[in-house]
């Protein structure tokens, strides 16, 4: 699917932010963020605007060109679901807390409505961490195509989410992002394994 424009304000800004906000790749992680409640604060309110994520043009031209319908789950403002629209991708956005003006229309949902999209690839953008959100949508949704983006193990979702998705699927792409002071995510498409083997789902997931 060719993209010829999209706008997207929130790299515009993440850009224009002084260097000492973005990941120096030489340095090595550590946890330095978690002692400034003002920085972490800051973040937050940027995500509540924007998203955790920053998308690139890039990053939205992968999603395009392997997934042309998209349901997304715990999407906050919709941001990247927006940037999506733009590039021609069918999306259904979903979040328990709909904000009162996202930048597209977002329904009111849980990973429960992951069950509903099978024929929409599945996308979550830095799920919670230390929540089964990210692993009780995996186990739900039964479609052959997710798209991750966040850290590996590291400040979403957890362990078992991570253990299932390499368990049933296999990774096709990977696409750099721009990076947080002392964040390391990542874009990352996952392809259904033509054979999965047996999954520990949910309670309550649905079954096909």
């Amino acid at each position: 699917m060719a993209v010829t424009r999209i706008a997207n304000p929130y790299l515009d800004y993440f850009v224009s932010l002084p260097p000492e906000c973005r990941r120096d790749p030489r340095v090595p992680l550590d946890d330095r963020e978690l002692s400034s409640p003002q920085w972490l604060q800051f973040k937050a309110d940027v995500a509540r605007t924007y998203a955790w994520a920053v998308p690139t043009r890039e990053a939205i031209e992968a999603i395009a060109r392997r997934a042309p319908r998209i349901v997304e789950i715990g999407c906050g403002s919709g941001y990247w679901a927006w940037l999506l629209a733009q590039a021609g991708v069918d999306v259904v956005a979903i979040d328990p807390a709909p904000p009162v003006a996202p930048w597209y229309p977002v329904q009111l949902g849980t990973e429960l409505d992951a069950a509903w999209h099978a024929d929409r690839t599945l996308f979550l953008c830095w799920p919670p961490w230390a929540t089964d959100m990210a692993f009780n949508t995996l186990s739900i949704h039964r479609g052959d195509q997710v798209v991750y983006v966040g850290e590996w193990h590291g400040g979403n979702a957890e362990p078992k989410f991570f253990s299932l998705l390499e368990r049933e699927y296999e990774q096709v792409e990977r696409v750099e992002i721009p990076q947080w002071f002392m964040r390391a995510d990542e874009l990352t498409i996952w392809r259904r394994r033509a054979t999965p083997g047996s999954a520990e789902r949910a309670p309550g997931a649905a079954s096909t």
